[in-house]
């Protein structure tokens, strides 16, 4: 008895370590293959699969978030040499593709129709469904955090979820409702993204271990965080920069130096040797007691004094100093930008100047380089 190929989609969420995932993926095609787990060699691009996601929304209408979506063949085409692909396999070998833009399906389902009909053509194939959730508020703080760093103006961070975000990043039925109607409940694999998995292989190792596979023990994994977050506190300065009219260079230089910033800062506050706010407080309120106790306390509101004790800044006041510093040295790079070419300008001059006078109509050089 034959024993049917396996196609598995890996669908996302966003920011569940899919990039990092993609990357080992195809780092290690030819070691998972040996375990007869074959990640797609096409559609590829940036080891990932999104052109199979991209044709099937773009067929349906959309155009926000396309990412410049240029791949010229069908959805019906991609699809189909993809199933071609894996009848292609050995017997009880499994293909694997994977996308998070495959979880968009969810908010559009004229895109949704399209994906049930390329599958109704592939009923001899077996199908699997892998996606990782995590907590919806970590997700849509995380989102808004990418969307921020893409340079995309969505608005403060609650404009965003209401009025730009589609609903599967806050609706996870809605998100998988596609996919347990086209495939069935029985084929989707559900995985918790947890903190946890950032730390070594754990990610690769959870995502294997979901599909019965093992980490092969040559298999090459990064070190680095393929697609980091932003720094929270640049959230703020990179939203003004997106409605700045700035190229995307030049904003990324400006949250560069700012980043720069704010890790000097953060050393010069690394304070080893000094007492921390618990003993500054512990130290205060013993002194006011010790004040209390003097012959002539009488006219001191000591209560006043314990209702103020020294304290940290709260996370809000920090936000605001930081954001000050940080614009001020913008500013003050800016002023020096204006400085210098208001010199060369003023350099210029003096040679268009000198070359009328001598009527020769070509400029002469300036004082400074005669």
């Amino acid at each position: 008895m034959s024993t049917a190929r396996e196609l598995i989609l890996h669908i996302g969420h966003y920011k569940t370590g899919t990039t990092a995932l993609q990357i080992f993926l195809e780092s290690n095609r030819v070691l998972l293959a040996q375990q007869g787990l074959n990640y797609a060699e096409a559609p590829v691009k940036f080891s990932k699969h999104s052109a199979l996601a991209f044709s099937l929304l773009r067929a349906a209408g959309v155009t926000e978030l396309m990412h410049d979506f240029r791949n010229k063949h069908s959805a019906q085409e991609l699809w189909q040499e993809l199933f071609t692909a894996t009848r292609a396999l050995p017997e009880g070998a499994s293909m694997l593709v994977s996308s998070e833009e495959f979880i968009r399906l969810g908010a559009h389902p004229a895109a949704t129709a399209l994906l049930r009909a390329q599958i109704d053509t592939a009923r001899d194939l077996r199908f699997r469904v892998v996606v990782y959730l995590r907590p919806p508020q970590e997700h849509l703080k995380s989102w808004y955090n990418q969307l921020v760093k893409m340079g995309v103006d969505v608005g403060s961070f609650d404009a965003a979820v209401r009025a730009r975000m589609e609903a599967v990043h806050w609706d996870y039925a809605l998100a998988l409702k596609p996919w347990i109607e086209i495939f069935g409940p029985e084929a989707i694999v559900l995985r918790s993204f947890e903190t946890s998995l950032r730390v070594g292989d754990g990610l690769f190792e959870d995502f294997l271990a979901g599909l019965g596979h093992g980490l092969p023990l040559a298999a090459v994994t990064g070190s680095r965080d393929p697609n980091p977050r932003m720094d929270d506190r640049l959230l703020g300065i990179r939203r003004a920069l997106n409605r700045s009219g700035l190229s995307a260079d030049m904003a990324r230089q400006v949250i560069d130096r700012a980043q720069a910033s704010l890790d000097a800062e953060a050393a010069t506050d690394a304070l080893t040797d000094a007492p921390g706010f618990d003993s500054i407080r512990q130290r205060a309120e013993a002194a006011i007691d010790a004040l209390a106790a003097l012959p002539g306390a009488e006219g001191l509101d000591t209560q006043a004094l314990r209702a103020a004790l020294p304290a940290p800044q709260d996370a809000t006041e920090r936000q605001l100093e930081q954001t000050v510093a940080v614009l001020s040295f913008e500013l003050a790079q800016m002023r020096t930008i204006q400085l210098r070419q208001a010199l060369r300008l003023n350099l210029l001059e003096k040679r268009l100047d000198k070359a009328e006078a001598a009527g020769t109509g070509a400029p002469a050089k300036p004082d400074d380089e005669a």
